[in-house]
């Protein structure tokens, strides 16, 4: 697609009237309005904050709302401003704000879908800043203990901290859809996923499972997680979602994240998934439907955590379905 013309770009939403306004503002950098709207450069592709450094022409640039609009539009994040990162906004925005559509597309067609990033640095350190309170948590696990790997993580209790609730509700909501999708077409003999969560717990619950599976992980040097799929029983939600709470290639290095899907008759595949500070991947948990010539066959997902070869790594792990 050629950018240097606006006739090739499709905007979600015309642009806004105040665009005068939005452009004295790119003009002085001005930080104080960095989330309330986005510049795309025609000439360039990308898309930016208002304080960004970069000097575009005023005839060579568009306003757009979200950062979902402007990907939708066929912009990509600036390389210099880094808007991908930038995070404001109640919680339950931020979720709202993601391209769904395209993190459905990508759920079906590798297993796995990038949510950007949904925490802020804030957030992140909240939660790490809260492992070491008891009362947060229903049990610890020591990996080695059990050949899972080497390093720790802790079951939170119910009811979990307001950030961890709302992110396990909002995102199940979200990925209900996917989930009841991949029922049908994998014709499993259930019943279809609910669209609330609350629902959800109550199903499990009838099952046995009344524990809370939303976790903290913690890895130091040398720890790693072996490949594994998180069943705590046999009412299981197909997706998950993870968040790193520290920085790669600043805070841990190492510790990658690493799935590998098994199809019938092939050798397993592996896949790393780049992960930043606050941001969230969306991944299946077991199995997932692909479509063949021959009809649909089912691939088996695992997933871990590659060694740290330094500093400490911390992750949220949201996990929808509860433990007996």
């Amino acid at each position: 697609m050629s950018l240097n013309s606006s006739a090739h770009l499709r905007l979600v939403h015309p642009p806004q009237l105040d665009d005068d306004a939005r452009w004295a503002a790119v003009e002085r950098r001005d930080a104080a309005v960095d989330g309330a709207f986005w510049s795309c450069v025609k000439t360039t592709g990308v898309y930016c904050l208002p304080s960004c450094s970069g000097r575009p022409k005023r005839e060579n640039v568009i306003f757009v709302s979200t950062r979902a609009e402007a990907e939708a539009a066929g912009f990509r994040p600036c390389k210099r401003c880094r808007p991908e990162r930038f995070v404001s906004g109640a919680l339950q925005d931020r979720i709202e704000e993601i391209d769904w559509t395209r993190a459905h597309d990508a759920l079906n067609a590798q297993g796995w879908a990038p949510l950007g990033r949904l925490l802020s640095d804030e957030d992140c350190s909240a939660l790490i800043a809260g492992y070491e309170e008891d009362a947060r948590y229903r049990s610890t696990v020591i990996m080695r203990r059990h050949g899972f790997g080497e390093g720790e993580y802790r079951y939170f209790t119910d009811p979990a901290p307001d950030l961890v609730s709302t992110l396990r509700a909002r995102l199940y909501e979200k990925l209900a859809p996917v989930a009841n999708e991949w029922r049908m077409t994998l014709k499993q003999k259930r019943d279809a996923y609910p669209a609330k969560l609350s629902a959800y717990r109550k199903r499990c619950a009838m099952a046995g499972q009344k524990r809370p599976t939303p976790l903290i992980l913690k890895y130091g040097p040398g720890d790693y997680n072996r490949l594994h799929q998180d069943l705590y029983g046999g009412e299981v939600f197909p997706l998950q979602v993870a968040i790193v709470l520290s920085q790669p290639g600043r805070d841990f290095f190492g510790g990658e994240f690493v799935m590998t899907e098994q199809a019938p008759r092939r050798q397993s595949r592996a896949m790393v998934a780049p992960l930043e500070k606050g941001s969230a991947i969306a991944f299946a948990v077991n199995e997932r439907p692909v479509e063949c010539a021959h009809g649909t066959y089912r691939v088996k997902m695992r997933h871990g955590v590659s060694e740290i070869r330094d500093g400490a790594r911390y992750c949220l792990g949201v996990i929808f379905h509860d433990a007996l």
